[in-house]
């Protein structure tokens, strides 16, 4: 079937052209009666706010100048008063040219021979030598340039008191005017208002049907039916939203999908992440290590390896929330490096410098442990020499950065090309052994804070690793 549509927007245009048409015409005339004056009325407000802003800072500006240069403090060259008094002279002919009053354009003739005194004056000062005695310096600008300027300050206060006058009485014809346009608007909107009843009566009748099985239809999708379909109309602008719903609802349901397999991809790399966590070759290394040195009667150090595996394990689990303060994080870093400097003393040394300013700000639990596994056993443990890690942390702007550095081995640039590219994979490769664990936070990263966050990555062979860790300073605790 089809339907021949009728536009609103056609028949409102059509009711409007009957009723506003005279009305317009009658409106026109009364406002270009009125517009003469309410053009006066506006320049002069617009002279005394330019007037007004004249007389706030140039006596200050030009004394203040003045006042440097005589001083010796600073020269005509950097200061420049010139350019004040240009400034002024063109501020005075712009009134000059629309100040209507003869007495106020007398005025602003004065300005203008006392802003010559003025420059005349500064000619003086900077022919002359302007160092010497402090004290006839400042008696100098008293008698040379304060004086002047007091009275430019004091005249232009004498134009914006007689602009003021003028306004007043400009401001009490445009009242008289305001009350009888008023009047007359009153019965004109009667006249409309009878007419627009009647029309939009009818009209209405035509249009509100649609309109309520469209929101029934809204209603349904509110309630989660995403299987229904939007009602047709003969109304064009309705049967436009009909469609644009029915997309949108295609949409929805688009989103919510893409909305459930995120859920399911930030679900397995936090399962993942944490399964890699409870590494069972970590486990057994600590247990043995805590075994040999019971055997040695070693008993503080036992107490304080268990302690530290016990922290690593609390804090890693952290009763199945996501997010835990940056010093939690760092305290999880602290367990785990004590435990692995039990075990690599000879061959690791490491530092932790985080600002205390951002320790209160929030992060996904486990986000550099992976990091400094991945630096101690393919960065540290690979080098020759004692390696050394260090944790930094800071705030710039309304970001936190994250460092772990190592002086480790190094990659190769295929190696580091590699790491880079699993970096920035989106949910990718995760169950590659290799190169998991930041492929894994950054993916984190991503999913929970978005695109702009995430991991950088810098290596030179023999020489070390540096990882950043980019997230917003959010509070989610």
């Amino acid at each position: 079937m089809k339907w021949k549509h009728n536009s609103i927007k056609s028949q409102i245009n059509l009711m409007q052209a009957v009723v506003f048409i005279p009305v317009i015409i009658m409106i026109g005339i009364i406002l270009y009666m009125m517009a003469w004056q309410n053009m006066q009325y506006r320049q002069s407000i617009r002279n005394l706010t330019m007037a007004t802003e004249f007389n706030f800072d140039f006596k200050s500006n030009i004394d203040y100048k003045m006042y440097r240069i005589v001083i010796g403090a600073d020269s005509f060259e950097t200061l420049d008063p010139y350019e004040d008094l240009e400034n002024s002279r063109k501020i005075f002919e712009q009134l000059k040219a629309s100040t209507p009053q003869e007495t106020s354009k007398k005025g602003l003739d004065g300005l203008l021979q006392l802003i010559g005194i003025l420059e005349k004056r500064i000619d003086d000062i900077r022919g002359s030598s302007i160092f010497g005695d402090y004290d006839e310096n400042m008696e100098r600008l008293e008698k040379d340039i304060y004086v002047v300027t007091d009275l430019i300050k004091e005249s232009m206060s004498n134009y914006i008191y007689n602009e003021t006058k003028t306004l007043e009485t400009m401001r009490q014809d445009l009242d008289d005017q305001i009350k009888q346009t008023i009047a007359l608007c009153i019965v004109v909107c009667a006249y409309i208002m009878v007419f627009l009843i009647a029309s939009f009566s009818a009209f209405g009748k035509k249009i509100t049907g649609p309109i309520e099985e469209l929101c029934n239809y809204t209603m349904k999708l509110a309630n989660g039916n995403l299987k229904v379909s939007a009602p047709k109309s003969k109304i064009s602008e309705i049967q436009t939203l009909s469609d644009q719903y029915d997309q949108m609802v295609v949409r929805i349901g688009e989103l919510i999908e893409h909305v459930r397999e995120e859920q399911e991809l930030k679900r397995k790399t936090e399962l993942k992440l944490l399964q890699a966590q409870i590494n069972p070759h970590f486990l057994y290394n600590t247990l043995d290590t805590i075994v040999w040195l019971a055997e040695g009667k070693r008993h503080e150090e036992v107490v304080d390896m268990i302690t530290a595996l016990s922290l690593f394990f609390r804090t890693g689990l952290n009763n199945g929330r996501d997010f835990i303060t940056i010093r939690g994080e760092e305290e999880h870093i602290k367990s785990y490096l004590q435990i692995q400097h039990f075990r690599y003393e000879d061959i690791m040394d490491y530092e932790i410098e985080i600002q205390e300013e951002i320790k209160d700000y929030s992060i996904l639990k486990l986000t550099l442990q992976p990091i400094v596994e991945n630096a101690l056993y393919h960065g540290i443990k690979n080098c020759r020499k004692k390696g050394a890690l260090k944790i930094s942390g800071w705030i710039k702007r309304d970001d936190i950065f994250l460092k772990v550095e190592d002086n480790g081995i190094g990659m190769k640039p295929d190696e580091l090309l590699k790491m880079q590219t699993l970096a920035s994979r989106r949910g990718e490769d995760l169950d590659q052994r290799e190169g998991f664990g930041i492929a894994n936070v950054a993916e984190r990263i991503r999913l929970n804070f978005g695109e702009t966050y995430g991991i950088s990555i810098e290596s030179e062979y023999g020489q070390g690793t540096s990882v950043t860790v980019r997230i917003p300073a959010v509070l989610k605790h």
